[in-house]
């Protein structure tokens, strides 16, 4: 690893986390950190675990991060070194920009940074020849959005007179190359608020201009400006800029003038969010015409790009495996990161590897058991807190070594920890088996009231309560008895209706039973899976989500 730039090692247990994956996770990542390992951090797949929390809690440790999953995102792999166009500033300096940042396409941004489109060769191409664009919007034309402003500047000209110059305006470019009894018959005047007449040294052409009033002249060649053409100018309100450049390259130029956002910008047919999986987008990024691809957030501001070469270079994280070893066990997005490490007591049943990976496995009890030797054998000291996290993996996973599955060594290595933790491993057994998910071992009435709150609102009394479960088949098993409950809870305290929140974190849903008021019922806008239950996707809050929604109806009802 010491060639590539690794923004993230992380360690994990299984799905479905048990006290052994997270405490071997935590004392796996302590260990590497000690051996140089940087930025690495333990992850916990979902949610924490009853008894991982209050064997954290006990020995006073910070639990490692629950995920959902470790996908590769765009943000992984988005760069900030590609240059932003700024709207504002003219095509000319646009195409310089790009011509001078080695890529084939540049993203064009306002001046809050959102997005506007690509600016690319192959778009500039088509508007030089009028592929596809009438003569007012292709740059072969002789119409220009543009202000006198960004106008002098493309053609390094002086603004001799003139007001507004900063104005977005519409002009049409004529050139003067006649005499003046053919100016009026090839210079159209309907409009002369839209024109702008390019002349060399006339003042013949420049005084019969500024009779009628153009709104532009431009006068080229090194010859200064009679000082009458430039009272006259000002008398008629008539902007007139003076450049040395010849009458040609003024005409080459001026096209270049327009600002680079009302230039017609091709817009990137794939636009990619932070967020998205970098796997599915993988074929559409790889067959993406240009190299750059614009990342987007929320209200179209762009954020950063990816480069198409980004997505065949190695991923910038690495995974390290702990008490398992199989991908369908693993945290989701576990198959997309290179994996260079697993420590596990199971049969194994990972796919071949790219490369070698360090692998530590053994017939043991416990996946704590290896990593506590490890500490052991390398002469590494363990803190009384993280030798007690240790401990209560082996205790629960070999039912403090009455399990089949117990070693030797599981009895050694849990002697040494007891040692340092100073707990004994019988009474952490006593204390953890008496921690369990709500559902699954607490009675309807403590489910209902661990977390119940009444509220009153119009001529309505009603109770919300909301739990935490990884497992909402066990809700379903328990309905009948938790409908019981509440419905005496309901008669006792005088309630209109009464609901349970039941909120899976892991997958960010929730369901809900709620008995009561049928009118309160009916207008919920949650879709009824069952009599009484209804399907909350996407709502994990009581308090900012459901309860909202309830105070409206029972106002409305209460009118």
């Amino acid at each position: 690893m010491e060639n590539e730039i690794i923004k993230k090692i992380f360690v994990t247990g299984h799905r479905n986390p048990d006290v052994d994956s997270l405490a071997s996770a935590v004392a796996l990542a302590e260990l590497r950190r000690r051996q140089g390992y940087t930025n690495i951090q333990a992850i916990c797949p979902g949610v924490f675990p009853e008894k991982g929390k209050y064997l954290f809690e006990r020995f006073h440790t910070t639990p490692p991060l629950s995920r959902n999953d470790i996908y590769l995102r765009i943000r992984h792999i988005m760069s900030n070194d590609v240059p932003y166009v700024k709207a504002g500033i003219p095509l000319l300096d646009a195409v310089s920009l790009l011509k001078s940042s080695d890529h084939i396409r540049l993203p064009i941004v306002d001046e809050n940074n959102k997005y506007l489109g690509i600016l690319s060769p192959l778009n500039l191409l088509s508007h030089l020849l009028g592929i596809g664009y009438d003569s007012g919007s292709s740059l072969t034309g002789r119409t220009i959005n543009s202000s006198i402003d960004l106008i002098a500047k493309v053609i390094k000209a002086d603004i001799l007179t003139g007001e507004d110059t900063s104005k977005i305006q519409k002009f049409r470019i004529y050139i003067a190359t006649m005499g003046v009894e053919s100016f009026d018959t090839h210079i159209p005047l309907n409009e002369p608020n839209e024109l702008a007449i390019i002349s060399g040294d006339r003042s013949d052409i420049h005084l019969r201009a500024l009779e009628n009033k153009i709104r532009l002249l431009i006068i080229t060649g090194e010859k200064s400006v009679e000082p009458l053409i430039l009272n006259a100018a000002k008398m008629q309100n008539v902007a007139i800029l003076k450049t040395n450049l010849d009458s040609a390259k003024v005409i080459g130029r001026i096209k270049f003038a327009m600002p680079v956002e009302d230039f017609a910008l091709s817009e990137s047919k794939l636009v990619l969010h932070p967020q998205d999986r970098v796997s599915l987008f993988f074929d559409q990024i790889l067959n993406t015409p240009g190299d750059v691809i614009p990342v987007v957030e929320k209200d179209n501001e762009l954020v950063g790009v990816v480069l198409k070469k980004s997505i065949s270079e190695a991923p910038p994280h690495r995974l390290i495996l702990v008490d398992h070893n199989e991908m369908d066990q693993s945290i989701p997005g576990a198959e997309e990161i290179p994996i260079i490490e697993v420590v596990d007591h199971h049969r194994i049943g990972m796919q071949p590897t790219i490369s070698p990976i360090k692998f530590t496995g053994d017939v043991v009890g416990s996946t704590c058991t290896l990593i506590a030797s490890m500490f052991k054998s390398l002469g590494e000291s363990l803190t009384p807190d993280l030798a007690g996290i240790m401990l209560g993996g082996i205790v629960t996973d070999t039912l403090n070594l009455k399990s089949p599955t117990t070693s030797p060594l599981d009895r050694r290595m849990l002697e040494w920890l007891e040692k340092i933790s100073g707990v004994s491993a019988t009474s952490l057994m006593e204390e953890l088996s008496h921690i369990d998910s709500p559902l699954a071992s607490s009675s309807p009435e403590v489910v209902i009231n661990s977390d119940r709150k009444t509220y009153t609102n119009g001529k309505y009394k009603f109770s919300l309560s909301q739990v935490e479960e990884s497992n909402l088949e066990l809700l379903h098993q328990r309905q009948d008895e938790l409908i019981k409950a509440m419905t005496k809870i309901q008669t006792d305290e005088g309630l209109n209706f009464i609901g349970l929140l039941v909120t899976d974190a892991v997958r960010e849903s929730s369901e809900m039973l709620m008995i009561g008021s049928n009118e309160i019922i009916h207008d919920l806008p949650y879709k009824a899976i069952g009599a009484n239950l209804f399907d909350l996707p996407d709502v994990l809050s009581r308090k900012k989500q459901l309860l909202p929604q309830v105070l409206f109806i029972t106002t409305e009802h209460s009118r």
